[in-house]
């Protein structure tokens, strides 16, 4: 090695000016080549250990068992210092940079992964390689509860223009997880629509069945039920197992749900929908005992009541349910038929309270009346029973809230600027046994 060096000095020293400039090129042209054949080298080495996990942020192939996550964070362990090496040669290398983070993720070392994703974002070019890095660290800060951060980092992606069906899925996601419904809504519908379009399209069938499943849960979620019922059927249809929901509870597993614990509310849907009630009602306590106290706890509370009302139903026991609605008086910018039609999207909306009620028999037809409040844009302030009269106070106080915060009514349309009245109605409510 030191021959070497010295011949390369005399033959630098020794010629003349315009050959020493080509020598110096010739030796720098090698260097060159051996720093990209070492990088190749690193690149394929990396590529090998983390190709089944390159790119799958969240929704895609079905995912590996807990002994395969292990596996999965053994390669990238392996993967991480040859990457390094790697972006030493090309420390501006984007997609180096990027898949750095997602070892760190993969490793749980969630700060790292941030940190790592920042620097690719500043060495992106393209609006795909920014939006890929945006989808990376909405879902960061979902996981990590930072939905505040986790919102921005989405409204930055949905900036850049429309995404494709995976990047869809996963905005509508997080975009339900921090509760914008029918924003996630018109993702799921976007997702759907890209992979039904798909020239591949039996290859989408997992992704096209977890956006199904997706935005049935969003509908459900959002006041719904007929929408969510057709949105799940067409899920289960696809995937009549539930298998991408049972990987889904897997940990490590590449078919995961923002925050943890709501692919217990998925799996409840799903078994209600295939009329496996018991299931239900198990999957709706598994998701409530994953999400204390979480923002989609009133919905799941107001299915089990309803299971429950199912079950001493099929027991024997007497169980009331809403027969008819009737918007007796509206006065507002808010018609009656605008009211009677969302009683008509939450025909099961008070079957918890029901459930409650104890009367003695004979059970005859029971009407009530219930007086509404509601501000411009449909959403009520005020639902009160003026003549309580001998009803049980607990089933006329579930009733009130949970009309209140269950009952939504499309408001007519008006211009930005304009201050509509409140809308004050009367409701006639039949409940039959």
């Amino acid at each position: 090695m030191a021959l070497r060096a010295g011949i390369i000095v005399f033959l630098l020293v020794g010629a003349a000016p315009g050959r020493a400039a080509e020598a110096g090129d010739f030796w720098q042209r090698a260097t060159d080549e051996v720093d990209t054949r070492r990088w190749d080298q690193l690149v394929h080495q990396a590529d090998e250990l983390l190709a089944p996990e390159r790119g799958a942020v969240r929704v895609g192939v079905p995912a590996r068992t807990e002994a395969g996550a292990a596996m999965r964070r053994q390669r990238a362990a392996k993967a991480e210092p040859i990457l390094r090496q790697a972006l030493d040669l090309r420390p501006g290398d984007f997609r180096l940079t990027l898949a750095l983070a997602d070892v760190a993720t993969t490793l749980g070392r969630g700060d790292d992964a941030v940190r790592t994703l920042r620097r690719a974002l500043a060495l992106a070019e393209l609006p795909a390689q920014q939006s890929e890095c945006w989808l990376r660290l909405a879902a960061l800060y979902a996981d990590r509860g930072a939905y505040a951060q986790a919102v921005a980092a989405t409204d930055r992606l949905l900036a850049l223009g429309r995404p494709d069906a995976v990047v869809a899925a996963n905005v509508a996601e997080l975009l339900m997880a921090v509760g914008r419904l029918p924003e996630a809504e018109d993702r799921y519908r976007e997702a759907i629509s890209a992979d039904n379009d798909a020239p591949d399209r039996r290859l989408r069938d997992h992704t096209l069945a977890l956006s199904y499943y997706g935005l049935g849960v969003a509908l459900d979620r959002d006041g719904k039920p007929a929408g969510a019922h057709e949105m799940i059927g067409r899920a289960l249809l696809l995937d009549p197992g539930m298998a991408l929901l049972h990987l889904g509870q897997q940990p490590g597993s590449d078919v995961s749900f923002v925050p943890a614990g709501d692919v217990h509310y998925y799996l409840a849907l799903a078994h209600l929908v295939a009329e496996r009630t018991d299931e239900a009602e198990e999957a709706f306590r598994a998701f409530l005992a994953a999400q204390p106290g979480g923002r989609w706890e009133k919905p799941a509370r107001a299915h089990l009541a309803a299971l429950e009302a199912r079950r001493q139903h099929r027991n024997g026991r007497s169980a009331y349910h809403l027969a008819g609605t009737a918007t007796t008086y509206a006065s507002g910018p808010i018609p009656a038929p605008l009211i009677d039609v969302a009683w008509r999207h939450r025909p099961n909306l008070l079957d918890g309270c029901l459930a409650r009620l104890s009367l003695p028999p004979p059970h005859e037809p029971l009407r009530i009346a219930l007086d509404l409040e509601l501000d411009g844009r449909g959403n009520l302030t005020r639902a009160t029973v003026p003549r309580p009269n001998n009803l049980d106070p607990d089933f006329v106080g579930c009733l009130e809230e949970t009309v209140k915060g269950g009952l939504v009514v499309s408001a007519p349309t008006t211009p930005p600027s304009a201050r509509p009245k409140p809308t004050l109605a009367r409701v006639e409510l039949l409940f039959a046994d």
